[in-house]
Formats: C-alpha cells, structure tokens, sequence
C-alpha cells in the first residue's frame, strides 16, 4: 500500500508539471527560433560586407615600378582579413543557433 501511494504521488506531480514543462519547452524553441534568425541576418550582412568591400580604397594601392601600374598594400589585405573574419564569426555564431534550435525540436 505504502508503495502504491509513492508512486501516485509520483505520477501526480509529473502530470501537474507537464504543461508548464510543455509551455517552457515551447517558449525555448521559440527562442532557439529567433536566435537562429538573427544570426542568418548578421551572417548576410557580413557577406554583403565583405562582397562589397573587394574595391580598395583611397590609400590602399601603390605603385609598381617601371610599369605604371599599381597593386594592393598591406592595408588593402588587412581590411580583406578583417572583413573575412567578421563572416567566419557569423557563420559560427549561426551555426551555432541552428544546432540549439535542432537540438531542441
């Protein structure tokens, strides 16, 4: 008898805390959900930047020798690296989101 009642209670306490664990589990996909969609929109907008950024700017060009043209300098490159590397750290911060999001479903 002892052991019935424990069990009861067990099955009681777990009945009465499903809903909020259902509406909590809900609200963390719906989290997960918008997590996910504001990195895929810093993701794009990273890439537009870099696509954009393939142009030197003033002062990122010198002069070749004896052919009178020009090529890119380090400051050309490192603005490269640098717009390179913010698309990385979204990819990684949206790929992160998705595997939360995929996790939770």
């Amino acid at each position: 008898m002892k052991r019935s009642g424990i069990v009861l209670s067990i099955l009681t306490a777990i009945a009465f805390s499903a809903p909020g664990w259902a509406q909590n589990r809900s609200a963390e996909l719906d989290k997960a959900v918008e997590e996910a969609r504001a990195a895929y929109l810093v993701l794009q907008e990273a890439e537009k930047r870099r696509d954009q950024g393939v142009e030197s700017l003033a002062g990122e060009r010198q002069g070749t020798a004896g052919s009178g043209g020009s090529r890119p300098n380090d400051a050309y490159f490192g603005r490269q690296a640098q717009l390179e590397q913010e698309v990385e750290l979204a990819r990684k911060r949206y790929e992160a989101a998705q595997k939360r999001w995929n996790d939770l479903k």
